[in-house]
């Protein structure tokens, strides 16, 4: 995708860009923090690689456990719906953070993910995706940092 095709989806979901760049923007759910970024490719800058953003206003460490609960329960109905759409997704759980990946036919990924006080969301483009897998290849192979 264009980078000034991600321009205008970031704007159509009225998502508000950073003054001193446009690629970092904040949402609906931010609080005025910028919690959203378009990436660019890193072999031609007029591309878009992915587009992160949150999902949720970030929640405080103090947060009561019920309303963590209402989150993960949040994710659970975005992954529902996702799975419906797309197939089974794989899904990933540790103590601090639980996400769920769909690659789509377009090689295009999508991943939620949320901890105790976020929900968020990836898209990465095919070309990031295939970057994403070689690099996961030469880590599973024994390479390293």
């Amino acid at each position: 995708m264009h980078l000034t095709e991600a321009f205008a989806l970031r704007d159509q979901f009225g998502w508000k860009p950073a003054p001193d760049n446009g690629r970092f923007f904040t949402t609906p759910v931010s609080n005025g923090e910028e919690d959203g970024f378009i990436g660019l490719d890193i072999t031609n800058s007029t591309l878009a690689s992915k587009i992160n953003f949150s999902m949720s206003t970030r929640l405080p460490e103090e947060t009561p456990p019920e309303i963590q609960t209402m989150t993960q329960s949040i994710y659970a109905s975005y992954v529902e719906t996702l799975n419906a759409l797309y197939g089974a997704g794989d899904s990933e759980t540790d103590p601090e953070v639980a996400s769920t990946q769909w690659l789509l036919p377009s090689r295009a990924s999508v991943v939620i993910a949320t901890t105790s006080g976020l929900l968020y969301t990836s898209i990465e483009s095919p070309a990031m995706t295939d970057l994403t897998e070689a690099e996961q290849r030469y880590f599973d192979e024994g390479g390293e940092m």
